[in-house]
């Protein structure tokens, strides 16, 4: 599993940098499918903000969280990656001798394209998760100020899921999503 740590607007220390890397190391244990992980640790008018996102065999992850201190920030989102983790996991293995109970905590769906795009891995999205409502025009605005590898959302255009991302020529896209029926 390779790890990427960066810091933006601060020097990154190396007690920090051990403390997430220690943290990480302990996320295979739940997904061996895991092959990369990258961690992006931000300070901004005082707040400090963490994306971690997690790419491997038929798992892509990402996890968000912001505090004024950089270590709650970092365990926080840590534990919000771990927990995605495992509900990944358990939907891929899906084990049936285990009671279910008419009660499905496991709310992660896999999406993909809707029509054939650049944007072909496709991707997890938890469900009880609240997608933002907006047009598109909107979306793809609150894509460019957020800088993330992608902006899924609530078309209210379609009434649909959409994402927002950049094709390998540097060209802002928009594709609808359905859930995979594989």
């Amino acid at each position: 599993m390779n790890i990427e740590i960066s810091g933006r607007h601060f020097q990154l220390t190396d007690a920090l940098k051990k403390h997430v890397e220690k943290k990480l190391k302990t996320v295979d244990r739940f997904y061996d499918g895991i092959d990369d992980v990258r961690v992006i640790l931000e300070v901004t008018s005082g707040t400090n903000h963490v994306h971690i996102q997690v790419r491997g065999n038929h798992i892509k992850l990402d996890s968000k969280s912001k505090s004024h201190d950089i270590y709650s920030a970092f365990d926080e989102a840590f534990h919000s990656l771990e927990t995605q983790v495992r509900k990944f996991k358990d939907r891929m293995h899906n084990h049936p001798h285990r009671e279910n109970n008419g009660s499905d905590d496991s709310s992660l769906t896999y999406y993909v394209p809707a029509e054939e795009s650049e944007f072909a891995d496709g991707i997890l999205i938890d469900d009880s998760e609240i997608m933002p409502r907006l047009n598109t025009k909107d979306a793809i605005m609150n894509y460019e100020i957020d800088q993330d590898e992608h902006f899924v959302f609530q078309n209210t255009e379609t009434g649909m899921l959409s994402v927002v991302y950049t094709t390998p020529d540097g060209k802002t896209q928009v594709v609808e999503l359905v859930r995979n029926q594989k």
